[in-house]
């Protein structure tokens, strides 16, 4: 048996160096560098998730740290098995002791495992971003929301992606609908009553300022799009599912 683990730590560590002296000098010092934060920036095929899992390697390699409290995410599920497959040449079965997976994915698991922790959505399902997408575009046309402006008469899912979008940033925000709908309310009424709503002199004396007109329609725009994401969130719940947001 230790002649066994001298042989596979022995080829490892050939691999290991194999790569290592492909890496430029600037890979090289990401790869060396095992303790505290790291930042590459590097453009797309550049070898990003190569140099992460050299890192992942090198850490393994020369600290005492466990693979299991290595955790490894990227995007897509071809990028996490590219990962493990590159992990696994390089240092061997301890490879699938390391946590590789998407956000999605190490999310969900996140939420199977404390479902205490997430009571409001305990039992629900994820949607996918084309649940996401039918669930909106079934909100953006339901004729019981009075919609002006987000429901164009030409093109009534003209504004589902972007309404979809900003709903999303609401949330990453921390801002539900009831804090949204607050905050345009304090809004509206700084507007109204703001000493320079109105034309004081002129032709247009005592009629509404055009900067203040569109400041209104902007409003409006809110009113509506928190109008959507109350709509949106309660489809949600109907169907049993959540978004990661």
């Amino acid at each position: 048996a230790c002649y066994y683990r001298s042989m596979v730590k022995s080829r490892t560590q050939g691999v290991f160096e194999k790569f290592y002296r492909a890496l430029n000098t600037e890979q090289r010092q990401a790869v060396d560098a095992i303790d505290g934060p790291v930042m590459v920036v590097a453009g797309p095929g550049t070898g990003k998730t190569h140099l992460l899992t050299m890192r992942i390697a090198n850490i393994l390699r020369l600290t005492d740290t466990p693979p299991e409290s290595v955790l490894a995410l990227t995007f897509t599920d071809s990028a996490a098995h590219a990962m493990r497959e590159r992990l696994l040449e390089i240092i061997g079965t301890a490879a699938y002791r390391v946590h590789i997976s998407t956000f999605h994915g190490f999310c969900n698991d996140v939420i199977r495992r404390f479902p205490g922790e997430f009571a409001r959505i305990i039992g629900s399902t994820p949607a996918s971003e084309a649940d996401q997408l039918r669930i909106m575009e079934a909100v953006i046309t339901d004729e019981t929301l009075a919609l002006e402006y987000l429901r164009p008469f030409g093109n009534p899912f003209y504004y589902v992606r972007a309404a979809l979008g900003a709903i999303h940033e609401l949330k990453r925000d921390g801002v539900r609908p009831e804090k949204a709908r607050q905050e345009l309310e304090l809004e509206e009424r700084a507007l109204a009553e703001a000493p320079d709503r109105l034309y004081e002199r002129g032709r247009y004396k005592g009629l509404v300022r055009a900067s203040v007109r569109t400041q209104e329609g902007q409003l409006a725009r809110q009113r509506e799009l928190i109008a959507l994401y109350e709509a949106y969130e309660r489809s949600l719940r109907a169907e049993n599912r959540f978004d990661y947001e």
